[in-house]
């Protein structure tokens, strides 16, 4: 419920953040208005179509011309929260519908890159390694400040219920709209026009088109682009003021100083001061605390029963039910609980990768059993919350680590193996994934793990080259596996005859791992000590339970320190046990003795 109505120009900080949590986000205007946060809605709204109807950005029209493409658009509103859950902003979007813009539905391009994952997480590590801070820039209405070809541009008609003060019904758009097909293709290279222009010394990773690496006056400058998000990594500060100057007088754009929030993630940069005044990373770490208690409240997790001490049950294996028995009304709940857990356990939360992928198959075929399991891995998220993802710097270990496993025969609907891999760079975890062995079914064990390992190859050459491109290194990835057959049958010259069925693909990894310009080293290690056994299968309790944490999810999440603190905790839990039962079984023979003494001068007095 709504505890505080403030006015329409006042500051979202002068009322209690918790007055809008219980509101839903209108999904239309209509609902907006009846909304009793209307004041706040309707100034988001005018401050969006202020900013649309700027000049050069748009011409306001009363009419449209006879026979023009004119295309509807709507609003999209979004209470927008910190990462602690307190109010930022209200947020009105307009967007259009270019799907129904058939001019040049043929021709033109609507490709625009997006950075992965596994790049940010380098970018941050690469922050710690070379001692550089993370700073965040912020462009407002970003697609509204790209160019449309005069060819290209559309007229748009403003959201149903919505009326002008000065009687506009649309505009004709000269810049890019939310939601119209090309509009991520001009604002993609709008930004990269703006990099190449002010920045020609960056270089544009040939891998990951959104990252650019270089040197400004002999000092490494990193920048990382996500849509209207911009990420610049430097340890000079006369660097990042120039770039601050550069970006605040080509976009409209916001500066929120270190990286504290990022894709909904909580960024956490721990800093050391130097002598100079000049501060640099000494750890970050990455959680969704925030994200997994809004998730419980979503889909009505009880947090106040024991939760369970692993994400699923030791050897699930759930039934694929025949098409005539799917209950399709747990359709669209499953799903959005998969989708929302999959962006859990690829952001920061490996430990329950394997277990989501798994009933991820399930989305298009759902079972009561298959949304049960979810919810608990939501609960089993909720448990272990303030589990973050740690990133330090170890300059003993290896540039790249790799680890890759196969569990053989897995899935028993399938009989397909699935493969596991993790990579770590400088000792900090920056790739993971877990995936079917769909294209083959190993015969035999030593097969399973062989295609795992040209699969983890083939991700891990990825990282390497974006490394190489800017920072030359000879030194092989070091890839662990915990079978010795397939160390021997990648680095010996002749190929086995149990492995001639195999497609060729897979061989790749031969090539790798051999020669004098190997980009693999093969080195076997025992199966407790691989990483990505994780990755392939639902563990045990005694390896993967709460508040025990095991090996493989602290080495995953950097969380040693935690673990030591939780065991700490678990033996004092039991000595206050110990101690109250001792308390209570003196009390009870002080109690007895009373009573032995009473009868005893019952006994005399008779």
């Amino acid at each position: 419920m709504l505890l505080a109505l403030r006015d329409a120009d006042s500051d979202p900080a002068d009322f209690p953040s918790d007055a809008f949590m219980d509101e839903p986000d209108p999904a239309t205007y209509r609902q907006a208005r009846l909304s009793p946060n209307w004041r706040q809605w309707h100034k988001a709204i005018q401050s969006e179509i202020d900013g649309i109807l700027q000049p050069d950005r748009a011409d306001p029209v009363t009419a449209f011309p006879p026979g023009s493409t004119v295309l509807p658009s709507k609003f999209v509103f979004k209470l927008k929260k910190l990462t602690d859950g307190s109010l930022d902003k209200f947020k009105a979007r307009c967007t259009t519908r270019g799907d129904m813009d058939r001019t040049f539905y043929e021709e033109a391009e609507t490709f625009a890159p997006t950075p992965q994952l596994t790049t940010f997480r380098l970018l941050l590590a690469l922050c710690l390694k070379h001692r550089l801070m993370p700073y965040h820039y912020d462009v407002s209405q970003a697609f509204l400040q790209a160019l449309i070809p005069e060819d290209e541009r559309y007229y748009v008609r403003f959201p149903k219920g919505y009326i002008h003060p000065k009687g506009y019904v649309g505009a004709y758009m000269k810049k890019a709209l939310y939601g119209h097909r090309t509009s991520g293709r001009l604002w993609s290279e709008t930004a990269h026009r703006f990099m190449t222009d002010r920045y020609p010394t960056l270089s544009r990773s040939t891998y990951d088109e959104c990252l650019y690496i270089g040197w400004i006056d002999t000092q490494l400058f990193i920048v990382l682009i996500y849509v209207d998000d911009f990420i610049v990594a430097c340890a000079d500060e006369l660097s990042r003021a120039r770039f601050h100057t550069d970006i605040m007088s080509t976009f409209q754009a916001t500066y929120s100083g270190v990286l504290n929030q990022f894709l909904q993630l909580r960024v956490d940069v721990q800093t050391e001061t130097l002598p100079t005044g000049e501060s640099y990373p000494t750890r970050i770490e990455l959680s969704h605390e925030r994200s997994i208690t809004d998730l419980c409240a979503k889909f009505s997790i009880d947090t106040d029963k024991q939760p369970p001490r692993s994400p699923m049950a030791e050897g699930l294996s759930l039934p694929i039910p025949p098409p005539d028995t799917i209950d399709r009304s747990i359709e669209t709940p499953l799903r959005s609980l998969i989708y929302s857990l999959l962006w859990l356990a690829r952001t920061v939360r490996p430990d329950i990768y394997y277990h989501v992928t798994y009933l991820a198959q399930f989305c298009h075929q759902p079972t009561v059993e298959a949304l049960t399991a979810a919810k608990r891995i939501l609960h089993y998220a909720y448990s272990t919350r303030e589990y973050t993802l740690g990133m330090t710097i170890d300059s003993t270990a290896p540039q790249l680590t790799a680890f890759c496993d196969s569990d053989h025969a897995g899935d028993t609907a399938t009989r397909n193996s699935v493969s596991g891999y993790c990579l770590y760079f400088h000792g900090m975890l920056i790739d993971w994934w877990s995936k079917k062995q769909k294209s083959c079914t190993a015969l035999h064990s030593t097969e399973a793990e062989y295609v795992a390992m040209s699969e983890a190859c083939t991700s891990a050459l990825a990282i390497y080259n974006t490394l190489t491109e800017f920072f030359p290194s000879a030194e092989p990835i070091t890839i662990n596996v915990d079978n010795s057959a397939v160390q021997t049958l990648v680095t010996q010259r002749a190929l086995s005859s149990k492995l001639k069925h195999i497609a060729v693909r897979y061989h790749a990894v031969r090539n790798w791992c051999q020669g004098p310009l190997r980009k693999f080293t093969p080195v076997w290690i025992p199966t407790d000590d691989n990483q990505s056994d994780i990755f392939t299968k639902a563990l045990p309790i005694t390896k993967h339970g709460v508040p025990i944490i095991d090996k493989f999810t602290a080495r995953l999440l950097d969380i040693k320190d935690r673990r030591v603190k939780l065991v700490e905790k678990l033996r004092a839990a039991e000595a206050q046990k110990l101690h109250a039962q001792q308390q209570q079984l003196q009390q009870q023979q002080r109690q007895d003795q009373i009573v032995l003494a009473s009868l005893q001068r019952q006994n005399l007095i008779g």
